[in-house]
Order: structure tokens, then sequence, then C-alpha cells
């Protein structure tokens, strides 16, 4: 057998200490409690900046699975679809079959004021006791057809001085000859907000989770937040509207900034 090398011998140390680290951490927290206190307030405000948003809802039916937005509604929250009779919810049949029973998800259809600034869909989605309620953006992206183009975190300045990193994806949903659709060019930017945390990297929320499970024996719920809308593939303003839209969103949505519509 051939000798270690040293790379691997320390890879291999390496891994033996985690594993111990983490024995002793389990057995010096037996129980994991479940933190009920989200990072955020599941509310995204009428206005932002210079969009105007409406809420958007969804037949609970696999048949039906119409959309409305809020303005072809007769009253707020509501009752039961127009089509067919089915309960109303800002889940999607097939959200609500995924995700577990006690995720909480919220979104808005957002207008801009200024017509050269696109449309805005945005969501989030609070995480229950079953934590996989979030899971990384681009495997839903992906398998609803869109191509991944390009990955980037930008770090958008907010008002108190301090910085949030968001993820932007630019994505295209190749063409389609038979419907005469061509190629749609959109992108998709994201972040994570837990109890006293925020980032862009699906993978450094997993590190706190497991973090907080292991060594303080706590979960705590977790939101991820989503904008979407189309762009301009022969530049990058859409990275400016990104920036400007979560600037405006992240403050209000903060559990110690005041409410707002």
């Amino acid at each position: 057998m051939a000798p270690l090398r040293k790379q691997d011998l320390l890879a291999r140390t390496a891994l033996i200490a985690l594993l111990a680290l983490c024995a002793w951490a389990v057995a010096r927290h037996v129980g994991v409690a479940t933190d009920d206190e989200a990072g955020i307030r599941m509310v995204l405000p009428d206005r932002v900046a210079g969009w105007t948003g409406e809420d958007i809802f969804f037949c609970s039916s696999r048949t039906c699975g119409h959309r409305f937005y809020g303005r072809q509604l007769p009253a707020l929250p509501p009752a039961a679809c127009p089509d067919c009779g089915s309960p109303l919810s800002q889940m999607n049949w097939a959200e609500r079959d995924m995700l577990p029973a006690d995720t909480e998800l919220i979104r808005k259809f957002y207008v801009p004021s200024d017509p050269r600034t696109p449309p805005l869909n945005v969501s989030i989605v609070l995480s229950g006791d079953d934590r996989s309620s979030i899971h990384r953006p681009e495997v839903c992206q992906t398998a609803a057809g869109n191509s991944i183009v390009k990955r980037e975190i930008i770090r958008v300045p907010l008002e108190n001085g301090s910085f949030l990193d968001v993820m932007v994806m630019d994505m295209v949903l190749p063409p389609d000859p038979a419907a005469s659709r061509p190629a749609y060019h959109t992108f998709y930017a994201y972040w994570f907000v837990g109890k006293d945390r925020t980032t862009a990297s699906h993978w450094q929320r997993m590190w706190w989770m497991a973090w907080d499970r292991i060594f303080r024996g706590v979960s705590h719920r977790w939101a991820y937040i989503a904008v979407h809308g189309p762009r301009n593939p022969a530049d990058e303003s859409h990275l400016q509207v990104a920036a400007r839209f979560a600037a405006a969103l992240q403050p209000r949505l903060l559990l110690d900034s005041p409410a707002a519509p």
C-alpha cells in the first residue's frame, strides 16, 4: 500500500478532529430547540422606492390553477377562486405539494412608476419547523427550464451605513419555436435572512444552521427573499435595478424597523 501523501494525511486528521468535535457537541446538546422567531417581518410593502406592488394569488386546484392579481378579485383577502370556487393562496399548488405544511410564503408583483424600469416579481419564503422549506434557488430555476449564464454577488450599500450582499443570477429561457416564443432574458436576485444574520450564500446559511444546531442546540427560522425581473442582455442595468430595490426593501423587513404600508 502506498504511503499517504502529506495533504491526504492532513485532510484525514482534520476530518477526524471535526468528527470528534461534532460528537462532543452532540453529546453536550442532546436536544435541538426550535426557535419560532424570524429575522424579518413577513410583510411586503405596498410601495418600494419607485414601484407599487399588488398581491398575487393562486387557485389551489390542480385542474384550475389560475393566477389572480389583487385588482382582479372583489375583496382582499379573497374568499375563493372566482373560476372554480377552490381556496386561493399565495402558493401555487405545486409549491403547496412540495413545501412543508408550515412554510410561509408571500409575494407581490411590483409595477414601476418609470416605464423605463422593469416590473418585478418579489417573494419571501419563511421556513417552519421543517427547515427544508428553503433550498438552493438554482435548483428551481433550472428545473423551470432556465439556463444560468452568470452568477455574482453584489454589495448593496444601505442607508444606515452597512451593506447587504445579494446574489444575482443572469438567466435565459431558451426560445420555443413551436410556440413562436423568442429567448427570454431575466435576472433572479436573492438573499437569506436569519436571526441576526444575513447572507447571499446558500452554503453560508447551511453552515450557520449546522453551527447553531450542533454548538448552540437551537434551530432558527430562515427567510429567503427573491427579486425576479426581465433584463437587457446587452448591458448590466439590471444590477442597478436589483441593488436599488434590495436597498429599499431590506430595511423595511427588519423587525426593528417601523411598519410601513
